[in-house]
C-alpha cells in the first residue's frame, strides 16, 4: 500500500469513527476537499520545500475536524472546513513556486557555468591563437631573413644584380651572359650561373611565385623581338626546372622591347636593355 493509499485509508478511518460518534451526518465538501488537498500536498513537495506551512495546514484542518464533530451542520464547520481547504491548496502553490525557483536558479547555474566555461575556452583559444601568430610572425621574419641571405650570397657568387621592387624580388641576368647574338639557346656560362639561382630559388618555390621575363633591345622588328624574348625567357624557366625548381611555381613571359631601362641609341644602353629578369614574390593565401 503506498502513502497516498495510507492517507485515503486512515482517512476513510476517520469518517468511520465520525459517522459512528455523529450517527448519520455526511461531512460536507469542503471538509472532503480539505482532507484531499491536505493528503496531497504531505504526499507532494511541500514536505520538504514548506514544511511550516504543512504544518499551518494541518492545524487548520484538524480545527475543521474538530468542528465537524462538534457540530456537523454548524457555520464554524463550513468556515473551517473552507479554511482548510484554502489553506491546504495554498501550501501546495508555495511548495511548487519553491520547486519551480529552484529549478529556475538551477537552470541559470547550468546557464552561469556554460557561459564561463565558453569564456573559458574562448580566452584559451584567443592565447593560443596570439601564440601562433607570434610562432608564425617569427618564422616568416625568420624565412625572410634567410632569403635575403640567399639572395646575397648569390648576387655574390654570379655576380648578378638583384633588387627589391613593389613587385617582389627581381634577380636581373644580362642577355649577353645567358645567350649569343639573335639565339635563345643558353650558353655554357648561363647555365653556371642559372644553377646557382636555381639552387636559391628551389627552396622558396613552395611558398612563392617566381615570373621569368625576357626583354630585347630596339633593333629588329617588334614582332621579332617579342618571339625572341618569349623564347629566351621560357629557355630559362626550362632550365630553372630541370635543376629543381617546382614548375607549378614559375612561369615565362615575354615583354620584347616594350619595356627599356636604358637609351636604345647607344651599344651601351642596348646591351642593358637585353636581359631576363626573375621576378620572386610570395604566394598570397588561398
Amino acid at each position: 500500500m503506498n502513502e497516498r493509499s495510507k492517507g485515503f485509508g486512515k482517512a476513510g478511518f476517520a469518517l468511520a469513527l465520525l459517522a459512528v460518534g455523529c450517527g448519520t451526518a455526511v461531512p460536507p465538501r469542503q471538509l472532503l476537499d480539505a482532507r484531499s488537498a491536505y493528503n496531497d500536498a504531505r504526499l507532494g513537495k511541500a514536505a520538504e520545500l514548506a514544511p511550516a506551512e504543512l504544518h499551518t495546514a494541518k492545524v487548520s484542518l484538524n480545527a475543521a475536524e474538530q468542528a465537524f464533530i462538534d457540530d456537523p451542520e454548524s457555520a464554524e464547520t463550513y468556515a473551517l472546513a473552507y479554511v482548510a481547504l484554502r489553506t491546504s491548496q495554498l501550501v501546495q502553490t508555495q511548495a511548487n513556486t519553491k520547486a519551480a525557483k529552484a529549478d529556475l536558479d538551477q537552470t541559470q547555474r547550468e546557464i552561469d557555468q556554460r557561459e564561463s566555461d565558453e569564456m573559458s575556452r574562448t580566452r584559451t583559444e584567443l592565447q593560443q591563437a596570439r601564440r601562433d601568430l607570434t610562432s608564425e610572425r617569427a618564422a616568416r621574419v625568420a624565412a625572410e631573413s634567410r632569403e635575403r641571405d640567399a639572395m646575397q650570397r648569390l648576387a655574390a657568387a654570379a655576380a648578378v644584380n638583384v633588387k627589391e621592387e613593389a613587385r617582389g624580388t627581381v634577380i636581373v641576368l644580362p642577355g649577353s651572359v645567358l645567350f649569343t647574338s639573335g639565339n635563345y639557346q643558353l650558353t655554357v656560362e648561363a647555365q653556371s650561373k642559372l644553377a646557382m639561382v636555381a639552387d636559391t630559388l628551389a627552396p622558396q618555390a613552395k611558398t612563392h611565385d617566381i615570373v621569368v621575363e625576357g626583354h630585347t633591345d630596339s633593333r629588329g622588328t617588334p614582332t621579332s623581338n617579342q618571339v625572341l624574348s618569349e623564347s629566351r625567357a621560357r629557355a630559362v624557366m626550362d632550365y630553372l626546372v630541370s635543376r629543381g625548381v617546382l614548375a607549378q611555381a614559375i612561369t615565362s613571359v615575354g615583354i620584347g622591347q616594350a619595356r627599356p631601362i636604358a637609351d636604345n641609341a647607344s651599344p651601351e644602353g642596348r646591351a642593358n636593355n637585353r636581359r631576363v629578369e626573375i621576378i620572386i614574390k610570395p604566394r598570397e593565401a588561398r
